[in-house]
This record gives C-alpha cells, sequence and structure tokens, in this order.
C-alpha cells in the first residue's frame, strides 16, 4: 500500500524551494505533483486536512490510505503575511507558490505578501469556469487542466494561462495482475440517471462482465488491469484522470472523444486506444473483446507511450519550467505527441528484438528486519516475484528474519546468520550459493513487475561491455565522494553508461565473479560505498554500468536518507553519518592511489556520453 506524502530525500540541497497549498488528502491530484516534486526539489506542503464529514459526504469511505498532516498546517483561508512571519527561520522561504485545487473553500488571503511567483493549477474548469475566473487572476500565473477554457482565462484578463494537462504516476497506475476477470472495468463515481449511468448499464445488459466500483490508488490500477477493457466516459468535454492512468496500467482503453481537449493530437484513436460512440458502444466493446492479439498490442504500446511524456515529472518540468526558468510556455499537444513517439522509437531501439534467454536467473536479497507487518515488507516482494522464473536467494541477517521466512514457498536458497554482516558480505554470500548466470540484486522493501526484471536481463546481455545493469545511478567525481551526475528513476531516456548503478537494484553477470574479476568490497560493512567501488572494479576490468530507462518497481531510500539512524551489525551500533565518513575514507585510500597508476580510472564526464546528457525527462518503459 503507498504512502502518502513521499517521505523528503535529503538530496537536492540548492534545489528550489515550492510551497504546495492544497487540502491533505490522498486521493487528490496533487499528491501525485507532491510525490514527483520530491524527486527533484525541496517541497513544504501547507494547508488544512480532509474534515471527517467530507470523507462520509463524499462516499470516501474506501480509501484505505491515511490523512497525513501538512509539514505546514493551515486554515481554510491563512493570511499568508502572518503565516511568512510565524515560520521565518522555521521553514525555507518558498521559491515558488503552487496552489493546486483540491477541496473547495481553501482560499489563502493576502498572496501579494509572498515574494515569489504565485501560481495555481486548476483542474475542473469545466464544472467550476466562474469559480476559477474569479480565483486565478490573484496569480502571477495560470495552468489550466482543460485547454478548451484558456480563450474563457484570457477574456477574463488572467493573461498569463497556460495549458497543463492531467498525467499519470507510473508507480501508481502500474500493471498489477497478468489475470484477466472483466470483460470492461470502470473504476469512478457513477451519479444516478447520468450518462455514465446508462452506457454502464447498458454494457452490463448486454452479456458483457462490467464491473463498475469505486477504488483508489493501487486498488485502482489492480482492478483496471484485470480488465481486458478500461472503460471511460467524458463528463463535460474534460480529458481526465482516468484516460491516462488507464493507458500507464497497460490495459486497454475504450473512450469517447472529449472534443477541443487535446485529445485526438496527444493519441491517435484505434491506433493508442479504442474510440466509441455512445449509438455504437456495444460493437465496439465486442469488435475488442474479440481482437485480442491486436488489443493487447496497443494496450502495451500506448502504456510506453503515455510514460514517454504524460507523467506528473513530466507535468512537474514543464510547470517549473514556465514558472522559473523562463520558458515561454508549456509544451503543446503537438510537441507532447512527438517526443512520445521519439521516445518510443528510442526503446524500440534496444528492446527490440528480444534477447535470447538465458539459462537462469537469480535473485539474490539481503533481508535484516521480520518486517511482516510493513506494508512494503519482504513478503510483498516475494509476491510480486510468486511466478517469475528464477531462484530466490536470502540471506538473512539476523535470526528473526530467518524464523519469520523459515520454510516460505518462494525461496529456493538461504543462509541465516546470527548478526547482521552488512550489505557487501550478505552480496557475497549470496554470489557464493547462487547457481544462474544472471544475478539480480534487490534491497527487500523493493517492489518489482515482471517485465522490469526481464528488460534488465535482455540489457545486461545486449548492452556493450555491459557488467552491470540498473534503472539509477551516476558518474561518480570519486576524488570529491559525490555525483557529478545521478540519474533519478524514468530520467534516462536510452541506455547510458556510468561509473556505478544504485545497489537497492541491479543485475550481474555470475561468471564475473566466478572468473575472479570483480567482488563486493567487505571493507565497507555495513553500508554505503560498496556500489561505486563495485562500479570501479568492473570499469578496471574492462565492462560498463549502464542505467537502462525502466520504471515498473518502487523503492523508497533508506538509511542514506537519514544519517542520524544508528544501525547495529555484528556487535556494535554506530551511527550512519560515522560509518560513511569512515567507509569514505576508505574508499579514498583505494581508489585515489589506484588512480594515479591508471587514468582509466574515475568519473566519466556527462559530456563524453551523447545520451547522458538529456534532460531529466522520464523515459520509461
Amino acid at each position: 500500500m503507498f504512502q502518502s506524502p513521499v517521505p523528503q530525500p535529503s538530496l537536492h540541497r540548492q534545489s528550489p524551494v515550492i510551497w504546495l497549498a492544497y487540502v491533505s488528502y490522498p486521493i487528490t491530484t496533487a499528491v501525485y505533483f507532491e510525490r514527483a516534486f520530491r524527486q527533484s526539489h525541496r517541497v513544504v506542503t501547507c494547508g488544512p486536512s480532509l474534515p471527517p464529514s467530507v470523507i462520509e459526504s463524499w462516499n470516501l469511505q474506501s480509501l484505505h490510505l491515511p490523512i497525513v498532516d501538512h509539514d505546514l498546517t493551515l486554515d481554510w483561508t491563512p493570511d499568508m503575511e502572518g503565516v511568512l512571519q510565524q515560520t521565518e527561520g522555521r521553514l525555507p522561504s518558498p521559491d515558488l507558490y503552487l496552489w493546486i485545487e483540491s477541496i473547495p473553500g481553501y482560499r489563502p488571503r493576502n498572496l501579494r505578501a509572498l515574494k515569489c511567483p504565485k501560481v495555481c493549477y486548476l483542474i475542473d474548469s469545466h464544472l467550476n469556469l466562474r469559480e476559477h475566473l474569479a480565483w486565478a487572476l490573484q496569480f502571477d500565473r495560470v495552468f489550466i487542466a482543460q485547454r478548451e477554457y484558456l480563450d474563457a482565462f484570457r477574456a477574463a484578463g488572467v493573461r498569463n494561462v497556460h495549458w497543463l494537462p492531467l498525467a499519470c504516476d507510473p508507480e501508481v497506475h502500474s500493471k498489477r495482475s497478468d489475470r484477466k476477470r472483466y470483460d470492461v472495468g470502470f473504476v469512478g463515481s457513477v451519479a444516478p440517471g447520468t450518462r455514465r449511468q446508462h452506457l454502464l448499464q447498458h454494457l452490463a445488459g448486454s452479456q458483457f462482465l462490467v464491473e463498475t466500483r469505486r477504488l483508489f490508488w493501487d486498488r485502482m490500477a489492480h482492478h483496471i488491469s484485470e480488465s481486458r477493457i478500461g472503460f471511460n466516459n467524458a463528463i463535460v468535454r474534460d480529458l481526465n484522470m482516468r484516460f491516462f492512468e488507464t493507458l500507464s496500467t497497460g490495459t486497454f482503453l475504450l473512450t469517447d472523444m472529449a472534443e477541443n481537449s487535446g485529445q485526438d493530437e496527444l493519441f491517435r484513436a484505434n491506433e493508442d486506444y479504442g474510440l466509441y460512440r455512445d449509438s455504437d458502444l456495444i460493437d465496439s466493446v465486442r469488435a475488442w473483446l474479440i481482437q485480442e492479439e491486436e488489443r493487447e498490442a496497443i494496450a502495451q504500446r500506448s502504456r510506453r507511450l503515455v510514460h514517454q511524456s504524460h507523467t506528473y515529472a513530466h507535468r512537474c518540468a514543464d510547470l517549473v519550467a514556465v514558472s522559473l526558468g523562463g520558458q515561454r510556455e508549456t509544451l503543446s499537444a503537438g510537441q507532447l505527441r512527438e517526443r512520445s513517439v521519439a521516445g518510443l522509437a528510442t526503446v524500440d531501439a534496444w528492446v527490440t528484438p528480444p534477447a535470447p534467454r538465458t539459462t537462469g536467473r537469480s535473485f539474490i536479497i539481503p533481508v535484516l528486519d521480520a518486517d511482516l507487518d510493513e506494508p512494503e515488507g519482504f513478503h510483498r516482494l516475494l509476491a510480486d516475484l510468486e511466478g517469475v522464473e528464477g531462484e530466490v536467494v536470502a540471506i538473512f541477517n539476523s535470526p528473526g528474519a530467518a524464523d519469520a521466512y523459515r520454510g516460505h514457498p518462494r525461496i529456493n536458497l538461504s543462509a541465516s546468520l546470527n548478526v547482521n554482516v552488512g550489505v557487501s558480505r550478505a552480496w557475497n554470500l549470496g554470489t557464493h550459493l547462487a547457481t544462474q548466470p544472471t544475478l539480480f540484486f534487490f534491497n527487500a522493501d523493493l517492489r518489482i513487475e515482471p517485465a522490469t526484471i526481464d528488460l534488465l536481463e535482455q540489457a545486461l546481455w545486449q548492452l556493450p561491455d555491459a557488467g552491470a545493469v540498473g534503472p539509477q545511478g551516476s558518474f561518480v567525481r570519486f576524488s570529491t565522494y559525490s555525483d557529478v551526475k545521478y540519474f533519478d528513476k524514468g530520467q534516462a531516456r536510452t541506455p547510458v553508461a556510468v561509473d556505478a548503478v544504485s545497489g537497492f537494484l541491479f543485475a550481474v553477470k555470475r561468471d564475473l565473479f566466478a572468473g575472479g574479476k570483480v567482488r563486493f568490497e567487505d571493507a565497507y560493512t555495513p553500508c554505503f560505498s560498496e556500489e561505486w567501488d563495485f562500479g570501479l572494479q568492473l570499469k578496471r576490468a574492462g565492462y560498463k554500468s549502464y542505467v537502462v530507462p525502466v520504471t515498473g518497481y518502487q523503492h523508497q531510500w533508506g538509511i542514506s536518507s537519514n544519517l542520524r539512524k544508528t544501525v547495529r551489525y555484528y556487535d556494535q551500533e554506530e551511527p550512519a553519518c560515522e560509518i560513511l565518513a569512515r567507509n569514505r575514507i576508505h574508499f579514498w585510500r583505494k581508489w585515489l592511489r589506484i588512480a594515479a597508476e591508471d587514468e582509466s580510472v574515475g568519473a566519466e564526464s556527462p559530456s563524453s556520453n551523447p545520451a547522458a546528457g538529456v534532460e531529466p525527462v522520464a523515459g520509461r518503459v
């Protein structure tokens, strides 16, 4: 189960500070923006929380997610001059103030007191146009989700108004099941007497297996994933969230046309999705159910297409570029389409034709805690690997973890240790136990999709001189113990040869260990520096580490984002910051000496790699 908000990363200390204003509840659009912004910016959320009375009146009992207080809890009409005075010295001042439409009634006062650009994102202009036109006048820039209403805002005196369509979050709106249980699935509200209700009843009465539910986040994605066809219906010509979210799950989308919304320019009917008219809905559903191979091929292609240009990371980048970066306008429908198709072609260039399967793979997973009560614990990863070809090698770094998973049917090989021996030693032990030619190394709290495993394996055996591949990694300036350029999730559009891949998810060829070319450095026990060290070992041995553009995984940073935490290993306890300091010195001692002897070892300049200089847009598979 996903949690909101996403913990603030320790990185990006020089990035802009965004004050993100909305009513806190876990299913509003602003949460997706928050998740995306926290990957590259410093974020302070501010506003009230959703009252329990609204949960009841809006029929939101199936949220299954907690309502989390904002970083800065405010009332419904706060005076921003007073807020700034009260928070001075306690919170970073905003470089950008962004108010996102959520629950009616949240209207901060005295926005003029904010000395930064003040922008808003208005979503339901097709339903609340009059209110939006009045409220928009309070802001320096206005972004709207529904393109049809740009002229109405300009006519009302809003000069700086821009189109910013809705989007998807690939982590949340992911493929969550290979089982297709329903002919047609729909998630959303169905008001009595509406066109939407009539259409769904018409489908259900025509011998199709139709399932309509009101679900949120991963439960919504799971239901759509189990449907052969994801049904969509615009209320008032709106290009809605459901359009992008359904495509992102890899389920075939059948929708009506939202005129003047940009839908017909961003995507192609019957090429990227199915289009129906009310009069031919039954025939359309029947035809697409029959044409299974074509339907599924369209769905898989469109999933990749929407991830190229239509994630909330893309929307955040566009908004910031206009608000702070001097970009005059957000991307047009034509530009978004061009980027989607170009990115798709780039991905196709390395994922097709399929590589021959190797003879097998091993999943090496160090496990420290007995985490059966944790929503993202090791048991969830084992469930993800159910039915996935490959042996699971578990290295239990505590007796409690070994006892908790003793006899688990998905664990093929294991070692049970009575102390935490650290990451590097656990990895080395796993390489000795593993029997297959492709070795995957997973954190125990990782979530992963089978397609991501397949694509990483394919990249490992197809890319030139590949020794290790992973979805995230960096160019390293090891003399200053820092990243020159870090590729976060989705920021590489093609495979990029880097100095090191991140250790929570990567794959290596087993024969490199068997041949003695590389091994994980035990001296870094219990953590820190082992990934950079390993990447530089590969480079000295003549191999490359690649960041590969896959995004079908979820991972929250652990000890590296909390250096105050105490780590217990062997019979010692030590603050993470002290471990980092000690291992940094060891890293310098080892690699500075070698660098003096061999100039080929060290940080590769990003400018020397054509693929490394791409802007951080999500090139996703």
